[in-house]
């Protein structure tokens, strides 16, 4: 066998030398780069690099939605819930071939009415709650809300309009926040956003006196000091003076989205960013996540007044040549990717990337982390169904 290897190799020699002299006896100008001849008939197709593990795909094919923002699911029900920005919320069977979405909230009224979020009280099928953030107007205190609704008892398929409760406000002019999640608890986590404009100016992000720029906790089952809710006793800031004792965390510029895991219990935030960096959190009680002396885990206004709490950097950021407005998602407990389980998914609204990363208890460091997804979206949210 290796004789012939050898005869083999002698004989590609001899070819290329007679090659070679047969050119050198022709015009060598007919073979000069000034002229090349381009190559069309190639069939070569696609790039060096692997393909992505992963593609973005519609789920449900059938259906449309105007500007969805939220995709919501319900203990015991086999319907999904999407919330449009400007004013409607709809129901539809989780099934690939639905065709028909009911209308349960319609208070549409063009652009001074938006809907930002929106939270089903874990016992919704007995008591009908939902509970909606909505933006009243653009600017100044009260333009941000929670309130509640309640399924008409006569059509559980619609919501009355006419049942709305304001539960509580906070100042809107900016990031406002609006993402409402049940935490394992039963109490409800609000996102507020730092309510401000560029560089947060109204210096609400290091400030425990102000609902903005912070993610807040209340009890919604119950009621003290002639409000709607009731402040757990636990919250971190009950009893600090000049503190408002709704808040559970602060140092926020805008929590876009929140969610919990739904195995450990663990909050994870998403916060925009403003200059350079694109954060995700680990949200723990009373915990001080910098913004606006800090953007994230690097300096931005170091000179500016510092709140109660040290600083708690972000477990994953991503400079601006990466994302541009983080999208917060959840950590994935589902079975239909194995490959995924345990892993938080999130992405970015201006590149349409999904990535993904691990985070290892023990160590507090992340120990994996990479792109799953290059899509052409724009990723406002993430949800999941009840089979996670």
């Amino acid at each position: 066998m290796n004789l012939q290897r050898c005869q083999l190799s002698v004989l590609a020699a001899i070819v290329a030398l007679l090659v070679c002299g047969s050119l050198s006896a022709q015009d060598v100008s007919s073979f000069s780069t000034e002229h090349r001849v381009r190559w069309t008939t190639s069939r070569v197709i696609g790039t060096p690099d692997p393909p992505a593990p992963f593609r973005a795909v519609n789920a449900f094919p059938g259906l449309k939605f105007t500007e969805p923002l939220v995709l919501a699911s319900v203990p015991g029900s086999e319907r999904l819930f999407v919330v449009e920005r400007y004013g409607r919320i709809l129901s539809f069977l989780n099934d690939p071939k639905s065709r028909h979405a009911d209308v349960l909230l319609d208070l549409g009224d063009g652009e001074k009415l938006q809907f930002m979020g929106a939270a089903f009280h874990p016992q919704f099928r007995t008591n009908g709650f939902v509970f909606v953030t909505m933006q009243v107007h653009d600017d100044g205190a009260n333009g941000m809300r929670v309130s509640r609704f309640r399924v008409d008892p006569e059509n559980l398929r619609r919501i009355n309009a006419d049942s709305q409760k304001v539960i509580i406000q906070w100042s809107s002019g900016g990031h406002n926040g609006g993402c409402v999640k049940f935490g394992p608890d039963g109490n409800l986590y609000i996102c507020t956003g730092d309510s401000s404009g560029i560089a947060d100016q109204l210096l609400n992000g290091q400030d425990i006196s102000s609902l903005s720029g912070a993610i807040l906790r209340i009890d919604v089952d119950h009621q003290n000091g002639g409000q709607p809710y009731a402040v757990p006793r636990d919250n971190p800031f009950v009893g600090v003076d000049g503190a408002r004792a709704e808040i559970w965390a602060y140092g926020l510029r805008q929590p876009w989205k929140i969610s919990f895991d739904r195995k450990t219990g663990e909050l994870w935030a998403g916060n925009v960013g403003q200059d350079l960096w694109e954060q995700i959190f680990l949200i723990k009680r009373g915990g001080n996540y910098g913004w606006s002396v800090m953007e994230g885990g690097h300096p931005f206004r170091p000179g500016r007044e510092r709140g109660p709490s040290p600083f708690i950097p972000p477990v994953v950021e991503h400079n601006h040549a990466e994302f541009r407005s983080i999208t917060g998602g959840y950590v994935y407990r589902g079975t239909m990717l194995p490959e995924l389980t345990g892993a938080y998914i999130y992405g970015d609204y201006d590149t349409g990337k999904i990535w993904m990363f691990r985070y290892d208890r023990d160590t507090e460091q992340v120990s994996e982390h990479r792109e799953l997804v290059d899509s052409a979206l724009r990723l406002v949210g993430f949800g999941e169904d009840q089979a996670g």
